[in-house]
């Protein structure tokens, strides 16, 4: 969509374009047009943005990979900054509490439900709590990045019959998102799902918290062309190169 002349690449100029017809498809983008009777003065996508996309003299070209790479690290940094928030330990390992708390951060759970969550997770590790590192915080988003294949999975294991316990749970991670959880975060997992402890998941309400959690409570769209911008880009990126997506 991007790539105007069709060479493979993007330069500044191709991506300002698509840029600019992006955010005049909203309401608070065309608002930011440079015109006389409201003084306004935006002049486009941040330039730290551009100039890391294309160079100080956007002379350059955006690739593919250069873009994945970038949204690689962006992710990582936010993924980092949640975890640092919580106060990790001299270990580098935050509590259960915290981790089900960042989970559940967009649940949109009623306060007494989540507290009820929170005070399961505490009272089971209370004696035996190992803490969650975030290598291990980083495996389980990674895992996330993957939840509607993992939710095409659990429902095949559902509609067979089997029961979807912590190893059901693991082997699904390992084959269809191709990252290996510990033990001890899946745990974690049916600790904070499994309502009546019978080592059980519920894969339906598992799996819609998930996606919220993903989403970051953007499910609903929020009126910005730069959102909009990164989510095209994005989307090009994935269908050209799908495989340099993982984490």
């Amino acid at each position: 969509m991007f790539d105007l002349n069709g060479d493979g690449d993007v330069d500044s100029e191709e991506f300002e374009k698509v840029a600019t017809l992006i955010r005049q498809q909203t309401s608070i983008g065309s608002r930011h047009r440079d015109h006389a009777n409201t003084g306004n003065t935006f002049k486009g996508v941040n330039s730290a943005l551009t100039t890391y996309f294309f160079g100080p003299n956007m002379n350059q070209k955006l690739t593919i990979e250069k873009f994945l790479e970038f949204q690689h690290q962006l992710q990582r940094e936010i993924l980092s900054l949640e975890f640092q928030r919580k106060g990790p330990d001299e270990n580098g390992n935050i509590t259960e509490a915290d981790f089900t708390e960042l989970l559940l951060a967009y649940a949109g759970y009623p306060p007494k439900k989540k507290a009820r969550m929170l005070k399961r997770v505490k009272k089971v590790f209370k004696d035996n709590a190992q803490g969650i590192s975030r290598d291990d915080y980083l495996k389980f988003y990674h895992f996330l990045n993957n939840i509607n294949d993992v939710d095409t999975a659990l429902t095949f294991y559902h509609v067979a019959g089997a029961s979807i316990d912590q190893a059901t749970l693991k082997h699904v991670a390992k084959t269809v998102a191709h990252v290996e959880l510990g033990d001890h975060v899946i745990h974690v997992v049916f600790t904070i799902f499994d309502e009546n402890l019978d080592g059980q998941l519920s894969n339906r309400e598992f799996v819609a918290v998930m996606k919220n959690r993903l989403l970051r409570g953007l499910e609903k769209p929020k009126d910005t062309g730069f959102v909009k911008l990164i989510q095209s880009v994005l989307k090009c990126a994935k269908e050209t190169k799908p495989a340099l997506l993982d984490i």
